[in-house]
């Protein structure tokens, strides 16, 4: 099911520059094989809230899934906001039994500061974060731990770890991801 998209980020590898640049360039295929994986390991969400760079994944998914999506992104201000027109449809965005349950899509979980700013933006509308769904993690980043910590599952159909020759796949098992 991710074959392409995996074989894709082994001839990026092992460049931690040359897995983004393949990240931010992605075909229709791989995009799709990525958004059919978060399909079926997402659990149940009312919205997909997009991180910068990972739009065109964001509306693959959406297009599967038939969810809404807004998107996190810095203002003129340089502040970051949800944008979109879920926002402003009323309705759009349906509320389960729980609240409104959102998961963030993002290409690559590096830092984890973009995804926090987002789960901040979400509370602050008063969703929960059910997922953290992204094409790739990297374990020795600290955002693998930064959002462990908050509890929120972190799926991902590619999960790499840096070694002294560079990036590799990941061998330990993750059970978040």
């Amino acid at each position: 099911m991710i074959e392409g998209f995996r074989t894709a980020i082994a001839h990026a590898l092992p460049s931690a520059q040359s897995v983004r640049a393949r990240l931010n360039h992605l075909t229709r295929q791989e995009l799709l094989e990525v958004a059919e994986y978060f399909t079926v390991k997402l659990p149940d969400v009312d919205v997909l809230i997009a991180l910068p760079g990972a739009e065109d994944l964001t509306r693959v998914l959406k297009a599967l899934r038939g969810l809404p999506f807004v998107r996190a992104t810095p203002d003129a201000d340089g502040r970051d906001r949800l944008q979109g027109s879920a926002l402003q449809t009323p309705g759009e965005i349906q509320a389960g039994r729980h609240g409104v349950q959102a998961a963030l899509v993002s290409l690559d979980v590096t830092d984890g500061l973009p995804e926090l700013r987002a789960m901040h933006l979400a509370a602050h509308q008063g969703w929960r974060v059910g997922a953290v769904a992204a094409a790739v993690i990297r374990t020795d980043a600290p955002g693998h731990v930064r959002l462990s910590l908050q509890g929120v599952p972190l799926l991902s159909p590619v999960v790499l770890a840096d070694t002294p020759s560079g990036l590799v796949f990941e061998r330990r098992f993750l059970p978040s991801a």
